[in-house]
């Protein structure tokens, strides 16, 4: 949702998404080419771009992995998305989705290429780099001093949901002198009468609220919506009072629940890596996280899409690019000279 911008979202049918992509972008540059995909099924496929912002060689390497794309039948978008991505080690993706036609217009004119299929409103976006899933269109409507503030929001928010269960159970098993006296006191009182150890209670209550929150998800909205409602206040109350959970756990899952709604397009990656980082602080400690922080962020320098490394304009760094990364400066600068995908640095395509 955003607060501000259009309210139009793509549909189903493939032709009504080209027309929105063409009334935003009348240009002659701007060309929709057609391509169809699944043995059986032939279902259309479109490639949009601009001719004069897009590379060669990543359109020829597009359409290349399409037309070797062995699947029978393509309902929907992400039946490809997977022949599309260039590193299938990384736990990240760097193709991107949407459903916003404004949004797939503003990547467009980067030099990327968007991709829609027939029967689905979402659409793709190769390539697509990790500092994107921080940026929302709401950023380009506020002013540039809130915009850069939501968007160091979302930066805190993802490392805050994937690191704080597993400091919290490094913390309580290894390394109780990293915690305040007066807190380390609450935490022990609270821990003292739950039979389990702190790495077990913290996987146990985040299963739970997986649990919930994907019957919420599955049922009808008016269902799901008590269901996850009722679910959080009875069982969350019942497993306190019980003592099979402690409360100081419960508001730590709670605060990384609401964290990882606040980058929507992570919420499966920091899924897995948050159970991940539990399990490690809960045998290795704090200098285990440290450990596994640093293999993300290698993992994620390495990552290299379509020639174009995914990290960039981080990795290799590039002060140009970086207005529009860590801050977003007035559309007076922003708009002043375009960015073009293939002349950030570390590129391999021209």
């Amino acid at each position: 949702e955003n607060v501000r911008g259009s309210r139009e979202g793509f549909t189903e049918p493939i032709r009504i998404n080209m027309t929105m992509v063409r009334r935003r972008i009348k240009s002659s540059a701007l060309k929709m080419e057609l391509m169809k995909a699944g043995v059986k099924s032939n279902t259309d496929l479109c490639l949009i771009y601009q001719t004069d912002m897009v590379a060669p060689e990543l359109l020829r390497d597009i359409r290349r992995r399409i037309g070797e794309i062995p699947t029978d039948i393509i309902l929907e978008s992400g039946y490809i998305q997977p022949f599309l991505d260039t590193d299938i080690t990384s736990i990240f993706s760097n193709v991107g989705t949407t459903q916003r036609p404004d949004t797939l217009c503003a990547k467009i004119s980067e030099g990327r290429v968007g991709i829609l299929v027939d029967g689905t409103p979402f659409a793709l976006i190769v390539p697509y780099f990790f500092n994107e899933n921080f940026q929302s269109i709401d950023d380009y409507t506020h002013r540039p001093y809130y915009a850069v503030f939501e968007r160091w929001l979302k930066y805190l928010a993802f490392f805050f949901t994937i690191l704080l269960p597993g400091f919290y159970v490094a913390a309580g098993t290894f390394h109780p002198e990293l915690l305040p006296e007066a807190l380390l006191l609450n935490i022990t009182a609270a821990e003292q009468d739950v039979p389990f150890p702190l790495v077990m209670e913290a996987l146990l209550i985040h299963f739970i609220y997986e649990l919930m929150r994907e019957a919420g998800l599955r049922l009808p909205r008016p269902i799901g919506h008590a269901i996850g409602i009722i679910g959080a206040l009875v069982i969350g109350d019942a497993a306190v009072t019980a003592g099979l959970i402690s409360s100081p756990m419960v508001m730590v899952v709670a605060l990384t629940a609401l964290s990882s709604f606040v980058v929507p397009s992570l919420f499966q990656e920091v899924t897995i890596m948050r159970f991940g980082f539990i399990i490690i602080g809960g045998t290795l400690g704090i200098f285990g996280i440290s450990l596994g922080l640093a293999l993300m962020i290698v993992n994620l320098c390495s990552v290299n899409a379509y020639g174009i490394p995914s990290m960039s304009p981080e990795s290799p760094f590039q002060m140009f690019a970086m207005r529009d990364v860590l801050i977003r400066v007035g559309w007076k600068k922003l708009g002043r000279k375009k960015l073009k995908i293939q002349n950030l640095p570390g590129t391999e395509i021209r």
